[in-house]
């Protein structure tokens, strides 16, 4: 796997760190002075130890770095290396505007200024990380009309993220959940019952053309009993927005009428297709012979 090192002035810390984390996601080894630099260790020699063993220095370029003596000092070692290597080692990343240096302005720049999952994906791309390695729950809809990512996949761990969300919600208010299946996948209904006279339901939906989430305030015990123009008001993107949204009218009916005293039910658990149903069934036999066989070798028989 490919090794980096981060070259940044303390100012762009936060958006480092991030950068970071997310490269450390997709398999890449990252030198971060954070997480390299204990008490009392020397600064400049961990450094010059981090530039010479990783494979590339990435520059954050903003204007506190350009004016940095310690970014000058680690680029200009880096520079050198590139000079003695004849090979690319340099990466400059573009943070925020700046008056990039003059060696720099013919190399391609990763940008992050508009937009960072577009600056992640070039950045990643001269890693030698290839696209589809770069998918994450957090950025899958960027991926949605790619036929050669498995972006579904993020889809489905986002979707079970929110319902776990959702759920420990209504476990807490003591309303009920009732998750969808075919008519309406990627759903989930939450109700609240007292009596007949007082009730409410709030059901979510990730739209399959947008991406988004969608709701519906419509009378449901569960999404199935909802068409998609029900879902007529947009929440957002993310699951924070989504547990707001429903937060906010569980804490609006507990102001009202005090949370229900009745039992919660909630189903939860996913439909599979027929596909998915094969599949899953081999795999639990395929455990189950293992488990039943006195013979636990390598060796496959």
């Amino acid at each position: 796997m490919p090794s980096v090192f981060l070259s940044h002035n303390s100012a762009d810390k936060p958006f480092v760190e991030k950068l970071a984390n997310d490269l450390k996601r997709i398999g890449v080894n990252v030198w971060f002075d954070k997480w390299e630099i204990k008490v009392g260790e020397s600064l400049t020699w961990k450094i010059e130890q981090g530039i010479r063993e990783n494979e590339y220095l990435a520059i954050v370029l903003s204007p506190e770095a350009i004016n940095s003596e310690w970014v000058k000092c680690e680029l200009s070692s880096a520079w050198a290396k590139q000079m003695q290597q004849k090979k690319v080692v340099v990466l400059p990343l573009l943070y925020r505007n700046c008056d990039i240096p003059l060696f720099l302005l013919d190399r391609r720049y990763a940008d992050f200024r508009g937009d960072y999952q577009t600056g992640f994906r070039v950045l990643a791309g001269a890693l030698g990380v290839h696209e589809e390695e770069t998918i994450s729950v957090e950025n899958w809809r960027r991926f949605a009309k790619s036929r050669l990512a498995d972006w579904q996949k993020y889809r489905k761990l986002e979707f079970e993220q929110l319902v776990t969300v959702l759920v420990d919600r209504a476990i807490q208010y003591n309303w009920s959940s009732w998750v969808g299946v075919t008519s309406n996948p990627f759903s989930i209904t939450l109700s609240a019952f007292i009596d007949r006279a007082v009730r409410d339901k709030v059901s979510i939906k990730l739209n399959g053309r947008s991406y988004a989430y969608m709701a519906s305030l419509k009378d449901a015990v569960s999404p199935k009993d909802l068409c998609s123009a029900d879902f007529d008001i947009y929440v957002g993107n993310t699951i924070n927005e989504c547990e707001e949204f429903v937060w906010r009218k569980m804490e609006d009916f507990k102001s009202r009428y005090g949370n229900p005293n009745n039992k919660a039910y909630h189903y939860v658990h996913r439909f599979l297709p027929e596909q998915e149903k094969w599949t899953m069934a081999k795999r639990l036999v395929s455990e189950l012979t293992d488990e039943m066989s006195w013979y636990k070798g390598k060796n496959p028989l």
